[in-house]
């Protein structure tokens, strides 16, 4: 374990991410932390606290320069940023100036860490240093990686929080992680046991989403170092859903500090979203881009839907921050993350125009995929390629009808899909959710030309199509983080009708949000973290929540 962590810890860069791990790490030894990582000037300390020295069982003031990679000659003494100036900084200036009285009583140990180790050209300098600086008052350590993973250990993974069965499945979890099938199912079992039994003292419910966190991010960094990140992505998704049930279930909603961390593994989510998503970008202006990495045809477009998910779901990750900062007030902030949607949308769009399967599903499930993409394109008002999508995948059900006589799958079976592909099954055309939802956001887009063009093309070709719509159910709120939450859970509204007066539907679509749209109650909704639900629909293939759409519907409908 303590190679792992090791490993783990080379891979983490100065800012961010080894002295928020520091951090953690200080929490852990139950070190009260005076001054955390912040940018500006700081005079050589990058973290102070206070604790008890593990060493000779003293309480003293422990001043942290935090630093990246080996100890080198050229990091030792090369300039203002060396460490040696960095040394004679917190001697010089801080320790005068930034304690206060009652700190300068306590003995004082100064600490430079970093994610490698001393080089043993620089061995001599550093000890002279030491020995010529040390005092009754002050004294000097280094922590290198092996020092660093060696009291991850000790205080954040042992304790009956990381027992043996933990380890084992971190390191299958790793070892399987260059498959390029392999279903991280041995980490989603490492995620469900580390949130499995609910905690009331702070500090153990802090160790378990810190712990989740930590976990998360060695997924992330050995993503990293295989050049496939994708595996992070699923890895991430299962993380922040899994700890809002955590969070929901044990009634830890109003701690703050709580929420503090929820938000910690939301935005490492993030992160992992905005790398994948610059990493893939120049493949989404390339016409079939992914057909290279698909084994023929079908799989070609299963992927094409798989990324048009990813793609929605990090971008809608932006909406949801730009959404936090604006009702915070910070306006500049906020358009930002309104402009990185932007971005992510734009890129969607190009994806989608460039790899023609985005045209035809092959599922009626691939409904979450649509759904969730049309909700990144209205919220970043890219209305006319979401038309034109519509359009194109309406059209689809027309040319592929009649020329294969196939229609979207309802039931999931890939052994039945390939034999429709080949020939050797009819296609039975049985209902679908899929084209109600493109009906309404027609009418959310205000195009009543593509709401009857839908409307005809069903029948006139489809008309014992069974329309259907689903929603969820009061007692759903504690499935949805965990399982497929739509497969036989919630109620369904069937035999729909697409109503030639199209103002009709409309207020029906309103009504019924008063009288199905209960998720509007659920937490994840009355605390504003939209992106849990849509999260929750890709990573599950579970239908979209109506409200998520309809809400722009109610909005128009009332305004009228």
């Amino acid at each position: 374990m303590r190679f792992l962590l090791s490993e783990y810890i080379k891979l983490l860069k100065e800012d961010k991410e080894l002295d928020t791990l520091l951090t953690d790490l200080l929490v852990g030894m139950k070190f009260t932390t005076i001054s955390r990582p912040m940018r500006g000037r700081q005079f050589g300390v990058d973290i102070s606290a206070v604790g008890i020295d593990s060493d000779d069982g003293i309480k003293k003031v422990f001043l942290f320069a935090v630093k990246q990679g080996n100890l080198t000659r050229t990091t030792w003494d090369g300039d203002v940023n060396a460490i040696r100036s960095t040394l004679n900084q917190i001697k010089d200036t801080y320790i005068t100036t930034s304690l206060t009285t009652r700190l300068k009583k306590l003995p004082i140990k100064i600490i430079v860490c970093t994610n490698g180790v001393i080089n043993q050209n620089v061995l001599i300098d550093w000890t002279q240093y030491v020995d010529l600086n040390t005092t009754d008052k002050v004294e000097y350590d280094f922590w290198g990686t092996g020092e660093i993973s060696a009291m991850l250990d000790d205080y954040l993974v042992k304790e009956k929080l990381f027992p043996q069965e933990y380890q084992s499945l971190l390191r299958k979890s790793l070892v399987f992680l260059e498959l390029p099938d392999y279903n991280l199912q041995h980490f989603y079992v490492l995620i469900g046991q580390i949130l499995e039994k609910q905690s009331k003292q702070k500090r153990q419910i802090l160790k378990k989403l810190r712990l989740v966190r930590l976990c998360l991010n060695i997924i992330y960094k050995w993503s990293q170092d295989n050049e496939n990140l994708k595996p992070s992505i699923f890895a991430s998704e299962r993380s922040l859903i899994l700890v809002w049930q955590f969070i929901q279930q044990g009634g830890h909603m109003e701690k703050t500090f709580v929420r503090q961390e929820f938000y910690k593994i939301h935005l490492l989510r993030r992160i992992i979203g905005v790398n994948y998503f610059n990493k893939a970008a120049m493949h989404y202006r390339t016409e079939h881009s992914l057909y290279k990495y698909s084994r023929n045809s079908l799989e070609y477009s299963l992927n094409v839907w798989e990324e048009i998910g990813i793609i929605a779901t990090i971008g809608l990750s932006e909406i949801q921050e730009y959404r936090i900062h604006y009702r915070e007030d910070r306006k500049e902030e906020a358009q930002k993350y309104y402009n990185s949607a932007l971005s992510i949308s734009n890129a969607l769009c190009l994806f989608i125009e460039n790899n023609p399967p985005s045209k035809y599903p092959e599922y009626d499930s691939h409904s979450v995929e649509i759904a969730l993409a049309l909700n990144l394109l209205c919220f970043t008002r890219n209305f006319d390629p979401a038309k034109k999508w519509i359009t194109s995948i309406t059209m689809g059900f027309d040319d592929r009808y009649r020329i294969e006589k196939f229609f979207p799958l309802f039931r999931k079976n890939y052994d039945k899909l390939v034999d429709i592909h080949n020939g050797d099954e009819d296609c039975e055309i049985e209902s679908s959710m899929i084209v109600p939802i493109l009906a309404e956001y027609a009418l959310i887009l205000n195009q009543e030309d593509l709401y009857q063009f839908i409307r005809k093309i069903i029948n006139d070709l489809f008309a014992d199509l069974n329309l259907q719509i689903w929603f969820p159910l009061e007692e759903m709120e504690d499935k949805i983080c965990v399982q497929d939450y739509s497969h036989g859970e919630g109620t369904l509204k069937h035999s729909l009708t697409l109503y030639e007066d199209a103002e009709e539907y409309k207020k029906e679509m309103v009504s019924e949000m008063e009288l199905f749209g209960l998720e509007k109650d659920f937490k994840i909704f009355k605390h504003s973290f939209d992106i849990v639900a849509h999260v929750a629909s890709r990573h599950y293939k579970s239908q979209p929540f109506p409200l998520t759409w309809r809400v722009f519907m109610k909005q128009e409908v009332s305004a009228k």
